[in-house]
């Protein structure tokens, strides 16, 4: 009898377990991160009699976790990836929108103003219409702060979640060091899995996955070691590093990834990837720093042009036109861990040859040499100053670098070309008088030198310049035709300015001759027809030249004249103000549309990967509640087999008494 009864008694504790198991998973169907269970049941040891082995009855050999490391891991990697498409689509979109977006971004307003410039070169004496010009070059203004604006906001808002995701990581990371605690605990030496913490750890994992990609070592004691970028050890066993978010060394504005273990602290900002935290990097090296550079090289190209056209016109008052807009400058930043006391500055040399990259200018350790690393492509400038400080260069990309003395081997300097442009666009033009718009100088027709009008048909153009040199002009510049002026050959005698003669032959050069005066303004002129002897021009300052335009032609002119992205050495420029600024929002768009369609991708693989391990650890409520009637029955089944022990019991007892 007590065969029967203890193998009813053991199915009966059996049953008991599978069911409790069923309505643990039941009751964690919506648990996240629970993997469902199973009782795996094992016959217990049979007895040996003289028929041979008679069975013993059932145990629980373990309480199964279903689980599938392989595809556990398949599921964080893809989820590091998605959460990096993710974090740095959604803030790209933001950029995306506010260029692209014509009630902020730039184009519109500098059309504005170069149809108002265009305006007064139609009524230049207008002071209503130079009122106007002044009114859209103060808006443009302020589109350049907004824009610089929302991109420096973006950078704040950048540096604060570098340093909340930084946080949560390490938080994560102490979290999953006391779970590793826990399960070497509860394992003890070959001990039974304690599920629900292994659960419980996943749940970390995939938790720190979203934040950064990690690479996960078991151990044989249970715990898990996390290792995250190059080789950097998260976990180990109960123990855990730090990650937080510091100002970096190069520019103050900008947070760099520290890494602190029991060694000491190290920046590791290049040596992270994956997950959001890698995204938000990403999205700081690839658009926004350079969207902003790029809206500071058109502020810079712009304001170049328009002062160097601006100052060579005459205002209504005849003066020369002064600066329209703030210079700008370059900006050099000495790293907070140089050793030397090198000071580095910078100047612009031709802003047409500019680009939209920073550079790193980096003491080697050869004597007096330094190398010049434009960050945007790693191309590479060696500068040997042989010795002579202080140094300065030829142009590199539109700059030259001044450095003061000899530094030490390792120092760095950051130079921001375009960095603070935009938000450093300033007008500096209220009056709109001030507004110069005529040329400088003017060509007339004047007395013959008998002392009446020119008796021929020739015609002198008004004198283009492309300069001040020489301008205003010290004393009128006479030319007097003959047909022996030029060494015995027609020509025109100069008198004033360069002086000598020209050759001008109306016989040969019947349509016409140009003549440069360089000196003067960079001035060049026409002159046309058949002249008298003795026919005289004269070219002369323009005083009192109110209704005169050609400088404000030549400064509405500038708008698709391209002058910007040419080369050091003499290259052509190859983009207009709006062209470069089309540029940014094609550059900004395209990046943000690949990252879209990136997500999209990493984010159905994400999900793939969730599916199959859910396949196989999730809870599917349909077979739990298969498995409880099923177990229930068997319970049942096992009390019978009891209820049977006693009645055969009883019946002996019975027999016996008799």
């Amino acid at each position: 009898m007590a065969g029967i009864l203890n193998i009813g008694t053991s199915a009966l504790l059996a049953f008991q377990r599978s069911l409790t198991t069923t309505g643990h998973n039941i009751a964690n169907s919506d648990t996240e991160g629970y993997s469902r269970q199973r009782v795996n049941l094992t016959a217990r040891i049979p007895q040996l009699t003289g028929a041979g082995y008679i069975g013993s009855g059932v145990q629980v050999g373990e309480v199964q976790r279903l689980y599938d490391d392989f595809l556990a891991g398949q599921m964080r990697a893809s989820q590091s990836s998605a959460s990096e498409m993710e974090s740095y689509f959604s803030h790209a979109s933001r950029i995306d929108n506010v260029l692209a977006d014509p009630n902020i971004g730039l184009d519109p307003a500098i059309q504005d103003f170069f149809n108002a410039t265009q305006v007064v070169a139609d009524d230049p004496s207008s002071i209503s219409t130079r009122q106007v010009m002044l009114s859209e070059a103060g808006a443009m203004v302020n589109r350049y702060h907004d824009l610089s604006r929302q991109f420096t906001d973006a950078n704040n808002q950048l540096n604060q979640e570098l340093a909340d995701v930084a946080k949560e990581i390490s938080d994560l990371a102490e979290a999953i060091a006391q779970v590793n605690q826990g399960i070497i605990e509860a394992s003890g030496a070959g001990g039974p899995s304690p599920n629900d913490l292994l659960d419980q750890r996943e749940v970390l994992l995939n938790d720190i996955s979203k934040l950064v990609n990690i690479t996960v070592v078991p151990q044989d004691n249970g715990a898990l070691n996390v290792f995250i970028g190059k080789g950097l050890t998260l976990v180990i066993g109960g123990t855990n590093a730090t990650l937080t978010a510091v100002n970096s060394s190069s520019d103050p504005s900008q947070r760099d990834i520290a890494f602190t273990n029991v060694s000491g602290t190290q920046v590791v900002t290049d040596q992270l990837a994956g997950g959001e935290l890698s995204g938000l990097l990403d999205f700081r090296d690839e658009i926004l720093k350079p969207a902003t550079n790029q809206l500071g090289l058109v502020a810079i190209g712009m304001t170049d042009r328009i002062n160097s056209q601006h100052q060579q016109g005459l205002d209504l008052d005849g003066n020369l036109g002064g600066q329209f807009f703030a210079p700008h400058s370059v900006g050099v930043l000495s790293n907070a861990n140089n050793a030397s006391a090198a000071q580095v500055t910078a100047a612009y040399i031709d802003t047409g040859n500019l680009t939209a990259s920073d550079y790193e200018l980096r003491a080697t350790s050869v004597a007096d040499q330094f190398t010049m690393t434009r960050l945007s492509d790693g191309q590479v400038t060696t500068i040997n100053t042989g010795g002579v400080y202080p140094h300065t260069t030829a142009e590199i990309d539109g700059i030259s670098i001044s450095i003061s003395a000899a530094a030490t081997a390792g120092d760095r300097y950051l130079i921001q070309p375009t960095r603070n442009a935009a938000s450093n666009m300033e007008l500096l033009i209220s009056d709109p008088r001030k507004i110069a718009a005529a040329g400088p100088i003017r060509a007339a027709q004047t007395t013959n030198i008998g002392g009446g009008p020119n008796q021929g048909t020739a015609a002198i153009s008004q004198p283009d310049y492309s300069n001040t040199s020489n301008i205003p002009l010290a004393g009128s510049i006479t030319l007097e035709w003959s047909a022996t002026a030029h060494g015995g050959a027609p020509g025109f005698a100069v008198t004033g300015g360069p002086g000598g003669t020209i050759a001008y032959d109306p016989a040969t050069q019947t349509n016409g001759a140009s003549f440069p005066f360089p000196a003067y303004g960079g001035m060049s002129f026409n002159i046309t027809g058949t002249p008298a002897a003795g026919d005289r021009f004269v070219i002369e300052n323009n005083s009192s030249g109110i209704g005169d335009n050609r400088n404000a032609l030549k400064l509405a002119d500038l708008q698709s004249s391209k002058s910007m992205l040419g080369s050091t050495g003499g290259g052509l420029e190859t983009a207009t103000f709006q062209g470069v600024y089309s540029q940014l929002v094609s550059d900004v768009g395209s990046k943000t549309h690949q990252a879209e369609v990136n997500f999209n991708a990493t984010d159905g693989l994400r999900e793939r990967h969730k599916n199959s391990l859910l396949s196989i650890s999730g809870v599917n409520l349909d077979e739990e509640a298969a498995n409880l009637i099923k177990f229930q029955q068997a319970y049942q089944a096992a009390a019978q087999v009891i209820t049977v022990s006693n009645t055969l019991f009883d019946s002996l007892i019975g027999a016996i008494r008799r």
